[in-house]
């Protein structure tokens, strides 16, 4: 029997996964509330999504603590999908390539928390490098891991291959010459996109797909 018939995965780690992806969703939407009531400029083409991080009106001790919680999250998030992974006899090395991204994609979000943009600027460029890296090879190798995997539902490989074409194309317009508003959108896609990645997981996991 796979994971399907195994109770920690199927109902207290998907929980965890949906519970805790939610809090962190709602943290980062009321940051971005925050922001607009004393800046109406804010758009999704005009600010960086770092800009949440110095932010005014308590919008950046919000943000910079949703994303040292949400940091803390993906790592429980990185062990439960490795268990899951184990359980349906994944190969070893991509379950130790899987979860190893996640730990680089977690701290990434951590130390994003700690170091905002303007305050030590060049530890702030290494925490989003490993976030956007760290997201992309999750999402990929997930993906991946889930294909060869005759246990493991396509569903999930499925989910993993979408997440990290979402990557793929602000990486790829961060090396080109056009207008910065696109690039800017581009991030904020990239940004949201991890949450609902992780949130799918969770849903799969509780319906036992």
């Amino acid at each position: 029997m796979g994971i399907r018939g195994y109770s920690y995965e199927r109902v207290i780690g998907s929980h965890i996964i949906l519970i805790g992806t939610i809090v962190g969703l709602l943290v980062l939407i009321a940051s971005i509330i925050l922001y607009i009531s004393w800046d109406p400029t804010f758009s999704f083409m005009t600010h960086w999504i770092s800009n949440l991080g110095i932010g005014p009106n308590g919008s950046s001790s919000l943000f910079n603590g949703g994303m040292i919680y949400a940091g803390i999250m993906i790592w429980f998030y990185s062990l439960i999908l490795a268990r899951y992974l184990h359980k349906n006899g994944a190969l070893k090395l991509l379950i130790i390539i899987c979860f190893g991204c996640g730990l680089v994609l977690g701290v990434g979000l951590l130390l994003t928390g700690i170091f905002p943009m303007e305050l030590v600027f060049g530890m702030h460029n290494i925490a989003a490098g490993l976030f956007f890296y760290g997201g992309m090879f999750s999402c990929m190798f997930y993906g991946i891991t889930a294909y060869i995997t005759p246990n493991i539902s396509k569903f999930y490989a499925a989910s993993g291959f979408s997440a990290a074409m979402i990557f793929l194309p602000y990486l790829i317009l961060n090396l080109l010459p056009i207008y910065i508003g696109i690039i800017k959108l581009a991030e904020w896609a990239v940004f949201f996109v991890v949450p609902f990645w992780v949130m799918s997981q969770g849903f799969l996991m509780l319906l036992g797909k």
